[in-house]
């Protein structure tokens, strides 16, 4: 009767192994990368809705509404996204993520939401964001 493993079975073991693991690590990466384009749709669609809701209701004059604002009023993650400007970006470390820098919701003219989502071949995730999502202009101030 024996009481150990053998070393062939023990090769089996790590080719088993490594097999299942190169077949599941991809598909962590893609799922995260989804989960990140799906969490930055879902701050988008809530700082829309939430500055028209500050702007309509509060009755916000264009004067009050500039990058700082919309970040407090939609409740930003500000480690996500940063002020630059009259406009709101994605962030990485506190400085523009430059590897993903295709976001760009302004306060225009001094009465029109823009959201602009350009295409960005280097990023997945923008490349994601630009085809589900599309750029608008939202307007807020009528005179």
């Amino acid at each position: 009767m024996r009481r150990a493993f053998s070393m062939l079975e023990l090769v089996f073991v790590i080719v088993i192994l490594g097999i299942l693991a190169s077949i599941a690590i991809p598909k962590f990466s893609s799922t995260r990368s989804e989960a990140e384009a799906v969490s930055i749709q879902a701050d988008l669609t809530q700082t829309l809705s939430a500055i028209q809701r500050e702007v309509f209701v509060k009755n916000l004059s264009a004067n009050a509404i500039n990058a700082d604002t919309m970040i407090q009023i939609a409740g930003l993650n500000k480690s996500r996204w940063i002020a630059v400007g009259n406009q709101i970006k994605l962030a990485k470390n506190g400085s523009i993520d430059h590897d993903n820098d295709c976001i760009s919701l302004e306060f225009a003219n001094q009465k029109d939401l823009v959201l602009e989502i350009t295409s960005l071949p280097s990023s997945a995730l923008c490349e994601k964001l630009n085809k589900t999502y599309e750029s608008k202009i939202i307007p807020l101030i009528t005179h």
